[in-house]
């Protein structure tokens, strides 16, 4: 690689591990989309593209169970354990048995779970306060103050 392209590499991965929220809806994002692979795979009869799809589902939920805060998340982090772990029960029998109701299961909840994180995210980035009062802005020296 050269030098000029790992200092993109670099930074870009600067900028995505920054904002970890970003990264957790990229990867719920990801499994679903694997999810949409793995159903196809079952519906075409082709183990090879299920199996795959579902590893890589697995490999998702995996991460994110590791990722969890145990010691200040407390029953939240705990609980979302054994949802991530259920999902992955539900996931081998969705391969094993080429179960399309199974991986619908998983779809849903990992579905639920993103529209919820996003819904939390949402509602935080809403309650930034706004000062009406504040009518002009003077940049001085690379800084805006308000005046």
């Amino acid at each position: 690689m050269t030098g000029s392209a790992y200092t993109a590499y670099n930074n870009s991965m600067i900028h995505i591990t920054d904002r970890k929220d970003k990264v957790l809806l990229m990867l719920y994002d990801g499994a679903l989309k694997f999810v949409r692979f793995a159903r196809t795979g079952i519906e075409e009869q082709s183990p090879k593209i299920k199996g795959e799809n579902i590893s890589k589902i697995m490999a998702i939920l995996t991460e994110l169970d590791c990722a969890l805060d145990r010691e200040n998340g407390g029953p939240l982090a705990e609980n979302l354990s054994r949802l991530y772990q259920y999902m992955m029960s539900r996931l081998t029998v969705a391969n094993i048995d080429s179960n399309t109701e199974a991986l619908d299961e998983v779809e849903t909840l990992i579905t639920e779970l993103k529209d919820g994180f996003e819904g939390a995210l949402n509602k935080e980035n809403s309650e930034v306060p706004f000062y009406p009062e504040v009518e002009k802005y003077e940049t001085q020296k690379g800084f805006c103050l308000a005046v």
